[in-house]
């Protein structure tokens, strides 16, 4: 079945070419015959406004006072280096100035939250979502059961139920001889994260958990089906809800752990970090602490490049095909199967991992029959044919442009309020260029992430 599949795949390529240069060519030819205005270049147009914001901060940088960027590093003839000791402890300096300068642990308007930490060995690490913390249960695990092998070479099924055994709620690590690692990030590209892995991804259980709330509070006018499944809560009336969840104390509300800020978790006051970890520099800082520990032998950059992006697109599809797609999956009375499949697939484009002129790959008429092993083959050629389209590493700046763009003014500005704390011990920048773009106009382009029926025209903006 998948050979006269792909063969459609490859035809319907090509038709779409052949039309996006029709138009081109009509467009050029009513320009040309001034039958279309043509309006004055703007000096700061789309693409030099993003580039500007995007250079504006730093990726990789030791110096952390400048705040990393939401943008990848540019090519670099100078190899990658593990990051230094001497910028994890400027890093902790860092935390330890802003604490002593706020006078206490406590953050602005709510208690501190609840947080695990796991104990291998002597190590400490506090599980933050949304930091690469799955990753670093691979790690943990890995060394805790004296593996052997690359560390990717391993199926780690449920990482999270396996690793439960090294948890241990609010407590204060050993001071002998511990080493404790934490990992953060840029807090509006953390919550957008959240958003797009918790809510957007299509899972049964993350809507009716997650969702749900949102969607009484922020829709309550909603139709029935909209209660009931709450599918499809938008960013905007998300961010509503979280706002509404950290600021009001009043509000019966339960907070989850994978949006409440940085700062509120993993007691980083009363603790003194080692290591602290940017997901910005991910690679590099991994491979720093497993220095420092003497395990650099776990893992490499090559290993991350040429493994890390397929694992985690290969473990998606695999948990959709396995439980949101079985008949029996509550999904199905929210959504079809064409509709999971496409949002899963708009996932994977706004993590980077394809490029977003990957269009979805399935006619209507060949989603019944479709197989796990016949999707992750598409996924694969599509990834391999992603290689070559270097804008795919800003796809996720993009989307998350995309998004905040929804965002009123007034709530990116209560946002910036409630992440006060993670700016301040962390180092990020409270206005980002992305969130709070120039004039705060939001300058599309014509490729939507979050329209799961893929757009014909693509624009890149950085």
């Amino acid at each position: 079945m998948l050979a006269p599949i792909l063969r459609r795949l490859r035809w319907r390529r090509m038709s779409l070419w052949l039309l996006a240069m029709a138009i081109v060519g009509c467009l050029g030819f009513l320009i040309f015959t001034n039958q279309v205005p043509v309006l004055d270049e703007d000096p700061l147009s789309l693409k030099t406004k993003l580039k500007e914001a995007a250079k504006a901060f730093s990726w990789g940088s030791d110096d952390d006072h400048q705040p990393p960027s939401l943008q990848p590093p540019p090519q670099s003839p100078q190899p990658r280096q593990p990051t230094s000791l001497q910028a994890f402890q400027n890093r902790s300096q860092r935390v330890r100035d802003a604490c002593s300068a706020k006078s206490g642990s406590a953050a602005q308007g709510q208690p501190p939250f609840p947080y695990h930490s796991l104990y291998v060995r002597s190590m400490s690490f506090c599980a933050l979502p949304k930091t690469g913390t799955t990753f670093w249960k691979w790690i943990l695990y890995y060394v805790d059961k004296n593996m052997t092998g690359p560390l990717l070479s391993h199926d780690y099924g449920d990482i999270h139920k396996l690793t439960r055994y090294m948890e241990k709620a609010d407590r204060l690590p050993p001071s002998d001889g511990f080493k404790n690692i934490v990992f953060v990030r840029e807090p509006y590209a953390r919550l957008f994260s959240a958003y797009v892995d918790k809510l957007f991804t299509p899972r049964w259980e993350n809507w009716q958990r997650l969702a749900q709330p949102a969607m009484a509070y922020a829709r309550p006018g909603a139709s029935f089906i909209n209660r009931r499944c709450s599918h499809n809560v938008t960013f905007s009336e998300f961010v509503r809800f979280f706002i509404h969840g950290e600021m009001d104390r009043d509000a019966r509300v339960k907070r989850n752990e994978h949006f409440v800020p940085i700062s509120h978790q993993c007691n980083f006051c009363g603790i003194g970090y080692d290591f602290i970890g940017r997901q910005e520099r991910f690679a590099e800082d991994t491979l720093g602490i497993l220095r420092q520990l003497n395990r650099s032998d776990i893992l490499t950059f090559s290993a991350l490049d040429e493994h890390y992006e397929v694992y985690f697109m290969d473990a998606l599809i695999k948990y959709h095909f396995e439980h949101e797609l079985k008949k029996i999956s509550a999904t199905f009375r929210c959504m079809s199967a064409e509709q999971i499949l496409r949002r899963m697939w708009k996932a994977v484009q706004i993590r980077g991992t394809l490029s977003a002129e990957e269009f979805f790959p399935l006619a209507r008429s060949d989603i019944q029959g479709m197989t796990l092993e016949g999707f992750l083959l598409m996924a694969h050629l599509a990834y391999n044919r992603s290689a070559s389209d270097k804008d795919r590493q800003h796809n996720t700046a993009q989307a998350l442009f995309e998004a905040y763009s929804t965002v009123p003014l007034h709530d990116r500005q209560l946002l910036r309020q409630i992440f006060d704390d993670d700016f301040k011990l962390f180092g990020y920048e409270p206005n980002h260029p992305l969130v709070f773009p120039p004039e705060d106009e939001f300058d599309l382009p014509y490729y939507r992430y979050f329209d799961i029926y893929d757009s014909f025209l693509y624009t890149s903006i950085v």
